[in-house]
């Protein structure tokens, strides 16, 4: 290994002064790897170069010197200036591991820059190949037995967010026996990448009576929301059970009967797994304009009202209502799917962002049910693109299925990979339980406040964070191996990954 410098005096075991080599200073930078080689105590440290400065003994910045006003005298000193700079100390190499260092680095012990693997064989273990330190291309593997610890990937937009993400899933299905169910916000990130095979169009997926009514009523533009609601039961309960609907009716024409819909079969009727009953009827906007009209009369709308949302829902709804008999699949659907073929990527992007977020949070909930009901744990990551719009403050019943997974998840086998610009965006609770992260460039110099706040940055400034490039991304947390922030360079997807073996935690 080439030698770049020496220890300064006031190394300490975690941290450690460095004098730079005139001739070393070209090769030099910041995030290096080094290797410290102590004479005295015959120990080699591992550490990290960070906050290279150059310093002019002549031009101190607190006092004036002659050189100042005298050009000439400071060319002919141009060999004075020199760097300095401290690493950041990993740990004591023994045998290819890390050991956490006891003692600080002798004074004057010399400093050798690792430029490639073959330079320090380093023992990180077994684990998930998403990158490669930046310079000297060792490969530093996500630890996979924190995987249900949860994983952020926070960076702006152009960082490369959805190719880590590429990387770390086809890392965990060759891998592990781990499976992943992917959630793409926009439906470009994953969707073509792993192929109509894996993919469920969302459009096809039934939401349940609750998000339907949200959504019927904004299409309508009527505020209660309750009384569509309502109808949406009673329209079920009435498709599903003619025969009893009709024998409430004694005395009405057939008629009548077959445009009427009966609200008090709604009071005996069984709701359970209401998705898959809805999925079975044929969906029809006359019929449920009957059900409107029998709800609000038995709960006192006015009749200009009722009339006024049975030509909305005939006006701008009817296609929507008339296309529910398409949708054929429910978010049991997707888990069953998950768990017989191990990886699938969900198309969120064509539908509105209330079903996404439905989505999102019942099949979640549909992975607690599996722990909850037969006390087995699902093994399973949940990757969610875009994860600002699903675990924010605002997101109601989606951030509550996903704050339960950070919180408990680790007991039970259920990981949360969240994508996302911002990291101020995830709710207090899911931020603090998110335990490795990668984090490139930044959308705010705020969000680096929020970064130090649930992380040890280990001396990372923001300065360095802002200069990072695509796929440069800074590995932090639980899951780093280094358990110090390092930099990696995301690996090339598309490609097959890197040969290893099965890593099962």
């Amino acid at each position: 290994m080439k030698s770049v410098g020496v220890i300064a005096s006031g190394s300490r075991s975690f941290y450690a002064p460095i004098l730079i080599y005139k001739e070393a200073e070209k090769d030099l930078v910041e995030e290096a790897l080094a290797v410290v080689r102590d004479r005295v105590t015959r120990k080699e440290y591992l550490g990290i170069v960070r906050g290279l400065s150059k310093i002019d003994p002549l031009l101190p910045a607190t006092q004036r010197s002659g050189v100042v006003d005298n050009p000439k005298l400071a060319e002919v000193a141009t060999s004075v200036p020199f760097e300095n700079s401290y690493i950041k100390i990993l740990g004591e190499l023994r045998d290819g591991r890390l050991e956490p260092p006891r003692d600080p680095p002798t004074p004057r012990s010399e400093i050798y820059l690792v430029e490639s693997p073959e330079d320090v064989k380093l023992d990180l273990g077994q684990g998930l190949a998403v990158g490669s330190h930046k310079y000297s291309d060792i490969e530093i593997p996500l630890v996979p037995i924190y995987l249900p610890y949860h994983i952020g990937i926070v960076g702006a937009t152009g960082t490369g967010k959805s190719r880590l993400v590429r990387a770390l899933v086809d890392e965990v299905t060759e891998k592990t026996d781990w499976k992943v169910l992917v959630f793409d916000h926009s439906g470009v990130d994953y969707v073509p990448y792993y192929g109509k095979q894996r993919v469920v169009d969302a459009s096809l997926v039934m939401p349940d009576p609750i998000t339907l009514g949200q959504l019927i009523s904004k299409m309508i533009r009527y505020d209660n929301e309750d009384h569509v609601v309502l109808s949406i039961y009673a329209y079920i309960a009435n498709k599903i059970k003619p025969r009893e609907r009709v024998k409430t009716l004694v005395g009405v024409k057939q008629s009548q009967q077959e445009s009427t819909c009966d609200v008090d079969i709604v009071k005996n009727f069984d709701f359970t797994h209401v998705e898959k009953l809805m999925i079975k009827i044929d969906w029809d906007v006359n019929s449920f304009v009957s059900c409107i009209e029998e709800v609000g009369e038995r709960f006192n709308v006015r009749e200009s009202t009722i009339a006024r949302v049975e030509l909305m829902l005939r006006t701008y709804a009817r296609k929507f209502v008339n296309s529910l008999g398409k949708k054929k699949l429910t978010t049991a659907d997707i888990v069953d799917r998950v768990f017989s073929e191990r990886l699938v990527v969900v198309d969120l992007s064509t539908v509105e962002l209330v079903v996404r977020r439905y989505i999102v949070k019942s099949a979640i909930d549909k992975l607690w049910e599996i722990v909850d009901e037969r006390g087995e744990k699902p093994r399973t990551l949940v990757v969610i693109d875009e994860a600002h719009n699903y675990a924010c403050y605002q997101c109601k019943d989606s951030l509550e299925s996903i704050e339960r997974t950070a919180r408990e998840g680790r007991k039970w086998d259920i990981g949360l990979a969240l994508s996302s610009q911002r990291v101020i965006d995830f709710s207090t609770d899911v931020r603090n339980n998110v335990n490795t992260y990668f984090f490139s460039r930044l959308q705010t110099p705020g969000d680096f406040d929020n970064l130090k706040g649930v992380l040890d940055l280990g001396g990372i400034g923001a300065d360095s964070i802002s200069a990072l490039g695509v796929r440069e991304f800074f590995f932090a947390g639980l899951g780093n191996p280094l358990k110090l922030p390092i930099l990696i360079k995301v690996r090339e997807v598309g490609e097959s990954s890197p040969a290893g073996g099965n890593v099962n935690n």
